[in-house]
């Protein structure tokens, strides 16, 4: 385990490929297995690579503050805490316009609470990747990651995702409910259009704190998810331990515990994310065990515990119930489907991160040669 070092390179603004056609690389490789497919549909699965037997199962938080910032605990009873609850991956994202106990004017605010050993915490002891991270907070609030960018007076959030880039960290954008009557989808399109390094958005927040936060999210995916995906993260926003913690992660699958390893599954979306309402002393949420794609038959099915429902969505609808879903068999279809999983107990749930569809010609079964990924 370590801080960072190992992690792989994000995608460069002069790469001389465009977001588009970095996709379709990526999704040619995807739609290989479906040539000649029975379904109409083609699938691309952001858990193909994964061997479901193998693969380790890492909770992370990606947004956490300490008095480093405004939050109520010192950045080493904060990794304590986090380690107790089993955590494999933390980021401290303390805010950058804010110093040590809530000094707004300190002139080390924008600094990064890093690394751990200042703090008299070794990631290794603890059983823990930890993740340089800040969260800028002078316009719309962002993650940001693998990176020491911090900056208290910056003048857009174009420019904050942008030296993001730069620094080869990446980003995310926090609860976007919170700024539902001062952005627009337009706004947000944009953003993702133009970082690829802008890999996600925080849906759960703090518990459930702006439900909004998924409707924009299948919104701009709506739009976007034919060019480039956008994964959706669960995280506690934790300021008050007593309160926050412990409530959201994401489950992020990975060959090893490494940094590299956490930032390759960030990036690709190969992750669950997780909403507990009562925490860890609360009732379990379900466990999606693995994740098997049939491009033949056109089917997606996960194999789950500890479950009510499952509820499939497309674009902003619900189109199914089941642990499996023939996307043959349904007409309302967009351009991509996501599974919500519901606890037994009616309160934590897991979901999963989109599925992109594309729309294909039906061949013969003489002429069809299908592959089936996932499950063991």
């Amino acid at each position: 385990m370590s801080q960072m070092g190992d992690g792989m390179h994000g995608i460069g603004y002069d790469s001389g490929v465009t977001r588009r056609g970095m996709l379709m690389l990526g999704a040619g490789a995807l739609f290989s297995g479906f040539v000649g497919s029975r379904s109409r549909w083609g699938i691309v699965d952001p858990y193909a690579g994964v061997d479901w037997g193998r693969h380790i199962r890492c909770k992370a938080n990606f947004h956490t503050h300490t008095t480093m910032s405004d939050g109520g605990a010192q950045p080493a009873d904060v990794i304590d805490l986090y380690a107790k609850m089993g955590y494999g991956a933390l980021a401290l994202t303390d805010h950058d316009t804010v110093g040590p106990k809530t000094d707004r004017k300190g002139p080390d605010r924008h600094k990064t609470t890093w690394p751990w050993q200042a703090f008299g915490r070794e990631p290794e002891e603890a059983g823990m990747v930890a993740i340089e991270g800040n969260e800028i907070s002078r316009l719309h609030h962002t993650g940001s990651f693998f990176c020491d960018y911090g900056d208290a007076n910056v003048a857009s959030e174009e420019d904050a995702v942008r030296e993001i880039g730069v620094r080869n960290g990446l980003a995310m954008l926090f609860h976007p409910g919170r700024y539902s009557d001062k952005k627009t989808v337009e706004w947000y399109v944009k953003m993702y259009r133009t970082f690829p390094h802008l890999f996600g958005m925080e849906i759960y927040n703090c518990g459930d704190r702006y439900s909004q936060d998924r409707v924009l999210w299948d919104t701009v995916l709506t739009r976007l998810v034919a060019e480039r995906p956008v994964w959706g993260f669960s995280n506690d926003d934790m300021h008050n331990p007593a309160l926050h913690a412990g409530h959201n992660w994401n489950v992020m699958l990975v060959p090893e515990l490494t940094s590299g390893a956490l930032r390759r599954a960030m990036e690709g979306g190969v992750s669950f994310y997780v909403f507990a309402p009562e925490g860890h002393n609360g009732p379990p949420p379900p466990e999606i065990r693995a994740v098997s794609v049939d491009r033949c038959e056109g089917v997606i099915s996960l194999d789950v515990t500890g479950h009510k429902r499952v509820e499939w969505i497309s674009e902003g609808r619900k189109v199914h119930e089941g642990a499996s879903i023939n996307l043959d068999e349904l007409d309302m279809l967009g351009s991509y489907v996501r599974a919500t999983v519901y606890s037994a107990s009616g309160g934590p749930l897991i979901g999963t991160q989109p599925f992109v569809l594309c729309a294909r010609p039906r061949l013969s079964a003489a002429k069809s040669s299908c592959v089936r990924s996932g499950g063991n």
